[in-house]
């Protein structure tokens, strides 16, 4: 690595624990009209304002929802990036990242937000998604505007708010500002995700008659559930507990006030990648189904993670695809479930629901989703992004279409670009999420090198437009 830029990220690595420390959870309770998702995302949102400030830079808002770092006035006193562009604007590239993180979970070794360097490695939620690669994106435009990088008056970091829920943050941003002309989320893997599947969200919802009093499964809709917890009456705690044994199950059972109290373990991870966690929703429901039939209703539908008893993916398909339960509740007699269902090409988000409703006890409802997505490779911002990553790391990997859902969902013309390399834990979601000091370093490399070629090449493809001639018409939209 270039020991100037390792230089450079070592001395604001403190910058970086403060953005971690900070507990950007969505928060109802504190939501209101100055801070759309809660008082803990306006923190960390306001932390990246002032620092863009005290740091000369001008800084767009966008109503609490989003803001935008643009390099600062230009030399002639005009402001650099206010949009919609005048007649001598270039254009822009958007560098898009969200603050927003999801709810820490159980499982911890210490204070998931502690922002703790131990042996190499930087902890806390958020440090793989993705305040680590927000926070590199905003050291690698630093560093151009102090080197007086003229072309870097072309890029816009986009700082936004609710991208582990609604992105209603970048549809806001996006009604606002318009569509840049190219923009990468650094929220995904390298080489590159140059596409994404289809992101749905079903709502389960439905009246509930049988032994389960309460029951309380997962954390979030695309969070694989680390925890399930059920209290049961009429059921024999022996039978129940050599059941458990059976299945080899991590769990315990209490017996109190008449009740059985049950509670089921497993492991969080992303719900695009179910061979990194284990549903303890799921668990739950095996250990139930000779009670309750519901519970071996909800089993037979979501025990695979891939729905292959039901969702049928199209032979030659580009990727398989995932369904994830992440939250369940039973309540003074009714049923509520949010499930998170990653599609490739194929398939339909209207079919599925009627394959799914087909076979699911409860009532299912589609309230979210969003087509499949793809770049192609040719695309001369995508080949400088790739030209980039192969000179700095030497991996010559192909793209790929990514399970995920980023911010490339809103935007279109936009990839998903690093942190995790193919090397790496994929810790999203998980407990204990860190990542790697020298990981971070690479990283940093290759976005300061990445948005200074781009910023090169809008200014090369504006000129271009222009007749040669620096500013002589605006951009037209890629």
């Amino acid at each position: 690595m270039d020991l100037e830029l390792r230089t450079y990220f070592e001395k604001h690595i403190g910058g970086l624990q403060a953005l971690i420390r900070i507990p950007s959870v969505y928060d109802a309770a504190s939501a209101g009209a100055d801070m759309p998702y809660g008082k803990g995302v306006a923190a960390a949102l306001d932390y990246m304002r002032q620092l863009a400030l005290s740091d000369g830079f001008e800084v767009l808002e966008y109503d609490g929802h989003a803001i935008a770092v643009c390099p600062g006035p230009r030399e002639d006193g005009q402001t650099a990036m206010a949009y919609p562009p005048g007649p001598q604007e270039d254009g822009r590239i958007d560098v898009v990242s969200h603050l927003d993180v999801v709810e820490p979970g159980t499982g911890w070794s210490g204070d998931p937000f502690s922002g703790e360097i131990l042996e190499g490695r930087l902890y806390g939620r958020g440090t793989q998604d993705m305040k680590t690669s927000a926070y590199l994106a905003y050291l690698a435009l630093k560093r151009l505007k102090e080197e007086h990088f003229p072309a870097c008056k072309s890029l816009r970091l986009v700082y936004g708010c609710d991208e582990e829920r609604t992105m209603d943050d970048m549809i806001h941003y996006v009604s606002r500002a318009g569509l840049p002309d190219f923009a990468f989320t650094p929220d995904g893997c390298f080489p590159m995700a140059i596409g994404e599947k289809g992101a749905l969200m079903w709502r389960l919802s439905g009246s509930y008659k049988g032994p389960v009093r309460s029951m309380d499964c997962g954390v979030q809709c695309n969070v694989i559930p680390p925890v399930a917890k059920a209290v049961l009456e009429g059921v024999a705690a022996d039978s129940l507990r050599a059941r458990m044994r059976e299945l080899e199950i991590d769990g315990s059972m209490e017996e109190k006030d008449g009740a059985l109290l049950v509670e089921v373990r497993g492991r969080a991870a992303h719900a695009s990648k179910p061979e990194d966690g284990h549903s303890a929703a799921v668990d739950l429901f095996a250990l139930l189904r000779e009670v309750d039939p519901l519970a071996d209703n909800l089993y037979r539908c979501f025990a695979d993670p891939y729905g292959r008893a039901w969702a049928e993916v199209p032979e030659g398909a580009d990727t398989d695809f995932t369904v994830n339960l992440g939250v369940f509740r039973v309540r003074d007699g009714a049923c509520y479930g949010e499930v998170d269902g990653r599609y490739p090409f194929g398939l339909h988000a209207r079919e599925l629901t009627e394959r799914l409703s087909a076979r699911c006890a409860l009532r299912v409802s589609l309230d979210y989703d969003s087509v499949p997505t793809m770049n192609e490779k040719d695309d001369p911002y995508v080949a400088a992004m790739l030209k980039v990553y192969r000179e700095k790391t030497g991996d010559l990997a192909e793209p790929v279409v990514s399970g995920g859902v980023s911010y490339s969902k809103i935007f279109g013309h936009c990839v998903a670009f690093g942190p995790v390399s193919a090397d790496m834990k994929n810790l999203c979601h998980q407990a204990d999420e860190s990542i790697a000091l020298a990981d971070c370093e690479k990283a940093f490399e290759i976005y300061y090198e990445t948005m200074k070629q781009l910023a090169l090449l809008q200014r090369q493809m504006a000129r271009t437009r222009n007749g040669g001639v620096p500013g002589a018409g605006r951009q037209e939209k890629y």
